[in-house]
């Protein structure tokens, strides 16, 4: 596992806040893996369902080379959070952050702070 580092004044430059710019990036790298996993489930779905009813004794413990290219392939593949950097690097998403709007609670003349005389 290799550590790539990353400019930070890069990931500030299309936003001021850098904790948005990071939080946007770990969300497009869920998304991503997600995507990777749910497809290697897919791949997978053959195997499992050999292991889990066998047509033979032999079969329930027998090593599927194919199980194990499919994972090595999947495992070799660049990571989800290397990915989603880079993407927002080249400009391939972006993001927008909803601002809620802050009301403060109104007084009423009856709420008015007295002495109470």
């Amino acid at each position: 596992m290799s550590v790539k580092p990353v400019d930070l004044n890069t990931l500030r430059s299309a936003h001021a806040n850098l904790y948005e710019t990071v939080v946007a990036i770990s969300k497009r790298a869920r998304q991503i893996h997600e995507e990777e996993r749910s497809e290697l489930e897919e791949k997978l779905l053959p195997y499992k369902e050999m292991i889990r009813n066998p047509a033979s004794e032999s079969e329930s413990d027998r090593i599927f080379p194919e199980q194990i290219a499919i994972s090595l392939e999947f495992e070799g593949r660049e990571k989800a959070s290397h990915k989603s950097v880079g993407e927002y690097l080249a400009g391939k998403y972006d993001y927008t952050v909803e601002r809620s709007m802050e009301t403060k609670p109104v007084q009423s003349e009856d709420e008015d702070e007295t002495d109470g005389d």
